[in-house]
């Protein structure tokens, strides 16, 4: 229910407990938006505009993983509710970029809206 970035510690565990099928995907931050593609059929996944996505953030306990927190109910009246999307990526540091270029990203568009 909270899209804070101090729900990623218990969030991102929970989703790798549900232990779902992984994805190879392409991760595309671009200026307005991030894209998520499936590798293998170029399959957009998922599109999410800056003004959605709430949070962005890593896991303190593997350098690797990283999560974002995006409206899920934008029309809902109490507010809204978020859903976690959790990724790893191949190295700390490519983690490290990803997860900067969301920042820097979501800042600009919260600045600017």
């Amino acid at each position: 229910q909270f899209g804070g970035k101090e729900v990623l510690e218990g969030a991102i565990p929970a989703v790798l407990e549900r232990d779902l099928a992984a994805l190879e995907v392409l991760f595309d931050v671009k200026e307005a938006e991030v894209l998520v593609q499936e590798k293998a059929s170029s399959k957009l996944l998922c599109r999410h505009p800056y003004p959605s996505i709430s949070c962005v953030g890593r896991c303190t306990w593997s350098p690797r993983i990283f999560a974002f927190c995006v409206v899920s109910s934008p029309e809902s009246p109490d507010g809204s509710t978020f859903d976690c999307l959790v990724f790893a990526s191949s190295s700390e540091q490519e983690c490290e970029e990803i997860i900067g270029r969301i920042a820097a990203g979501f800042k600009h568009t919260e600045w600017f809206v």
